[in-house]
């Protein structure tokens, strides 16, 4: 087969230095073929390039010189996506040549794309910014032919925002029905002790900032800012910025407001590491707000989890409470689309997305209508097994309730016609609570429905209160809040269905 000849320069590659030091600090050595590389995003991650035999020595070494050039240079996940998507070229075309391969042809690019799709195509465009970028540092690969080809070829991107402009039930934002399920399975399962404070913690920040993963690992105890004022507890967050390219690990912080739950929340777990540090006997002061469970190869970040760790802690976590699909990229679609809905302006969700201009944020504008739930009895009936919002227990009588022998515990609904004869049902809770009773109460685990209780009136208010405010042209989200709350009572409707039927026919 004959060979092109690569636009290189004219002398030979420069040789691989003995130890070389990545943008986030790490050092390694690049002289062997086998590279286990840290990092903040991914932890600790093998580049290998053994497996590439269908290429010269030369053009391996060359390659090497570009994956650490862009190591040291651009981020660690764009050098971790030029040696992947190189890999995947080698693997398509150049393992299928009869010898090695000591220049890219223009057949090669061809026969690559072929095997390319619209919906992929954007694949060849990873490989050209490679192979150009080689060029551009004197050790090019590819052959005068092959880059005048990609220089003039029109590569289709890779298309993005599909999820967020369709609304995609399994891709884009959560309902607001999954998000009230998010919240309420997270508090349901820690006040059992089913989820540890870690992936707790990591669910509200994502409910509360929509935060990246290399932002929250980047976290340190000392971004939660704690100050007081009369007596009150206020808290701020500093947040690291993240796609900051160039620049070095948490040089840029944003202030955000720190709700006084997720504050305490914080401080818990500020409070769980020192014991934890305690146990392991480590000393020091500059500690990160989630600890890792063994030391990392990172400098100055030793202690941190990565941002693939934490991804993973919290998708299994919140997969295994909810059943739902859940990753960061949905709680960050949901904090931006819910914005929109609100009538937020582009500069003020590129701001509370951490970009640095509101081009990115178009997509969500694009966005087609949010659908309106058009709830009534039959469909909450239909609803309610699946949503599953009912979190407190069933009792037949008062006296089988937990503090059912005290009358205060009783919880009414002062709409209904007979609000002090006909309870719903008793609060089991010992200490004082600050929410709206009873709506709040159906999805509170501490709440015990009585079997006989007016449950069906009390879901035909909220129905009808629904329906009015619908008619009259409110928007969704001041009646679609109630609506976990309704399936909720319908849960408790068939619960009681099912415990009155099977006493007839246990009486039978």
């Amino acid at each position: 087969m004959t060979q092109g000849i690569a636009l290189a320069l004219d002398y030979a590659a420069p040789a691989l230095p003995e130890i070389a030091t990545t943008r986030d600090g790490v050092t390694f050595d690049p002289r062997p073929d086998l590279w286990s590389v840290a990092s903040l995003v991914l932890g600790r991650t093998t580049f290998d390039f053994a497996r590439l035999t269908s290429i010269s020595d030369e053009v391996r070494h060359k390659i090497k010189l570009a994956i650490l050039w862009h190591l040291q240079n651009s981020s660690f996940s764009h050098a971790r996506n030029q040696n992947s998507r190189f890999k995947a070229f080698h693997d398509e075309v150049l393992a299928k040549q009869s010898r090695p391969v000591d220049v890219v042809e223009l057949a090669h690019i061809l026969n690559y794309r072929a095997t390319l799709s619209d919906v992929t195509d954007w694949k060849l465009g990873v490989i050209r910014i490679l192979f150009e970028s080689m060029q551009g540092l004197g050790i090019g690969i590819v052959s005068r032919e092959g880059l005048e080809y990609l220089s003039e070829a029109t590569i289709k991107a890779n298309v993005k925002g599909t999820s967020i402009r369709t609304r995609d039930p399994n891709e884009g934002g959560f309902s607001d029905l999954e998000l009230l399920a998010i919240q309420s399975a997270l508090n349901d399962a820690y006040a059992k002790g089913e989820i540890e404070l870690y992936p707790y913690a990591l669910g509200w920040l994502l409910l509360g900032y929509g935060s990246r993963p290399a932002q929250i690992a980047l976290l340190k105890e000392q971004d939660l800012v704690v100050s007081e004022t009369e007596g009150q507890k206020l808290y701020a967050l500093m947040i690291p910025r993240a796609k900051r390219r160039g620049m070095p690990l948490r040089s840029s912080l944003k202030m955000r407001y720190c709700s006084k739950q997720i504050g305490l929340l914080l401080e818990q777990v500020i409070e769980h590491n020192s014991k934890l540090r305690d146990e392991l006997g480590l000393a020091g002061g500059d500690w990160p707000m989630f600890m890792a469970p063994k030391v990392g190869g990172l400098p100055s970040f030793e202690h941190h989890m990565s941002a693939s760790e934490i991804g993973t802690l919290l998708v299994k976590a919140l997969g295994r409470l909810t059943g739902l699909k859940t990753n960061s990229k949905r709680f960050r679609i949901t904090l931006a689309q819910r914005a929109v809905d609100d009538g937020k302006d582009k500069f003020t969700v590129a701001e509370m997305l951490d970009h640095s201009d509101t081009q990115s944020v178009e997509v969500y504008y694009e966005a087609s209508p949010a659908l309106v739930l058009r709830l009534d009895r039959h469909l909450a009936m239909e609803l309610a097994p699946l949503a599953q919002a009912f979190s407190g227990v069933l009792v037949a009588t008062e006296a089988e309730a937990r503090r059912g022998e005290d009358r205060s515990s009783r919880i009414y609904d002062r709409s209904l016609a007979d609000n002090v004869n006909d309870p719903l049902g008793t609060c089991g809770q010992m200490s004082f609570c600050g929410l709206l009773a009873p709506v709040a109460c159906y999805t509170c685990r501490n709440f015990q429905p009585w079997l006989n209780g007016p449950h069906e009136q009390f879901m035909a208010a909220l129905l009808a209160n629904r329906e009015r405010m619908e008619k009259a042209g409110i928007p969704a989200q001041a009646y679609a809040n109630r609506d976990r709350t309704i399936l909720a009572i319908a849960e408790v409707i068939q619960l009681c269905a099912a415990e009155i039927e099977l006493r007839g026919e246990a009486a039978a």
